[in-house]
């Protein structure tokens, strides 16, 4: 029984083997026709849009085009924004104005500038609220030009500490020249909107200030006072003011 077993399984073989390599055939056969109909399909779809080839390759020569570009802005811009820092470090370091307008003439518009004009207005505001005790009309008008100093950088809706910096600072401003409703306005805006901030209680406590009356009652007493700089202080600036030197005795 073995040996008919054995050949029985050799003819089995031998039967399936040319009907393996028919099925190959035929699914070889099969490829070749999809690719075929692959490669038809492709030539049509490139016939259709060859009309347009001129137009599709000036698409894509602009989107090249732009893309180089926006790198090229992009690290001009980079290379911009790290020279107006530089520019503003350096203003600060010597408190110069002149540096700082330098800054803002040199770099519109971007963060630098924008914290130079807050530091310009800093300063005329601290310097107007100095001379109110010496010399009120210079005083006001240092403190007008903080204001509108400030204004002006408020209406690019500057937010964070660069916009609650300056908020506060033209509330101060408008307080050193008796413009108590709207300096208590800027004050409970800083209170408000930046609650978590370090200006935020300082600012909560000049509105509460501002509110009293007894506050109101002295800032119209200081705002009558006709304050001018000494006779003494204005000879001084004006040496042609002051009085002729005496000749020593025996002269």
């Amino acid at each position: 029984m073995a040996p008919d077993a054995e050949g029985r399984s050799r003819l089995a073989a031998d039967e399936s083997s040319p009907l393996d390599a028919d099925r190959v055939d035929l699914a070889l056969a099969e490829e070749e026709v999809g690719d075929n109909d692959l490669a038809e399909a492709t030539l049509k779809i490139v016939e259709r849009i060859r009309p347009y080839f001129g137009t599709i390759l000036a698409g894509l020569a602009a989107a090249l085009a732009a893309f180089v570009a926006y790198g090229v802005v992009s690290s001009q811009a980079e290379a911009t924004r790290t020279q107006s820092w530089d520019a503003c470090l350096a203003a600060m370091s010597t408190g110069e104005m002149d540096s700082f307008n330098e800054v803002v003439r040199r770099y519109p518009g971007t963060d630098a500038a924008r914290w130079a004009e807050l530091l310009m207005a800093d300063a005329a505001a601290s310097e107007g609220t100095q001379m109110l005790f010496i010399d009120r009309p210079r005083a006001e008008g240092r403190l007008q030009a903080a204001v509108e100093a400030y204004s002006s950088l408020m209406a690019g809706r500057p937010q964070g500490l660069l916009g609650e910096r300056a908020v506060f600072g033209l509330a101060k401003a408008r307080e050193s020249l008796g413009q108590l409703a709207e300096a208590r306005r800027g004050y409970e805006a800083v209170a408000a909107e930046f609650p978590a901030d370090a200006l935020a209680q300082i600012a909560a406590g000049r509105a509460a200030e501002l509110g009293r009356e007894s506050t109101r009652q002295w800032y119209d007493w200081f705002g009558a006072q006709k304050i001018t700089p000494p006779a003494s202080a204005t000879n001084v600036a004006n040496p042609a003011n002051a009085a002729p030197a005496q000749p020593a005795a025996g002269q």
